[in-house]
């Protein structure tokens, strides 16, 4: 169980690194659910340094429900439904590796009593870092330039954003 484990997370880790890509993940809907609450049980632990049990576990499933909606929906429309299965999982992947990096800075900006700046920049970098890489994943999968890969990832984020503040309001 370790090793594949830690196959997984190479294998994810080279998708981080522009080395694979997610054609060369399984085609398995196991691995795409294992891969997904995976994402899930990470993903809530880390928000649950910054909001409720109830509001991180909400956030965290509107957050995958619109990658899996919104993603679903772009390669269905662009005659590559055979792909959204391959593209989900190395979304989650790719998401708990960054979630994973995000962690320990997470942990520094709320233990912090100061300067919380060092933190701030390296999450900025994560993030812009994932969002490339989000663009990569889009752009072979959609085989659509790597600019369009972009704008979508943008549009993705935007909705899923506004979603959210649906659910939990950023401004209160």
């Amino acid at each position: 169980m370790f090793s594949m484990l830690k196959v997984l997370w190479f294998s994810f880790y080279d998708i981080c690194r522009f080395r694979l890509l997610p054609k060369n993940l399984p085609h398995s809907s196991k691995f795409l659910i294992f891969t997904l609450l995976f994402y899930i049980i990470i993903s809530i632990l880390i928000a649950t340094l910054q909001l409720s049990l109830k509001d991180a576990v909400l956030s965290i499933l509107v957050d995958a429900g619109m990658l899996i909606v919104l993603i679903s929906s772009l390669l269905y429309m662009a005659h590559c439904p055979s792909r959204i299965t391959q593209t989900l999982t190395a979304l989650f992947g790719i998401n708990c590796v960054f979630e994973m990096m995000s962690f320990p800075l997470i942990v520094w900006i709320t233990m912090a009593t100061g300067d919380v700046s060092i933190p701030i920049l390296l999450i900025a970098g994560v993030m812009i870092w994932k969002t490339i890489v989000y663009a990569h994943i889009l752009r072979h999968a959609l085989e659509v330039p790597f600019f369009m890969g972009f704008i979508l990832i943008i549009i993705i984020s935007f909705l899923t954003l506004m979603a959210l503040d649906q659910v939990i309001p950023i401004i209160k």
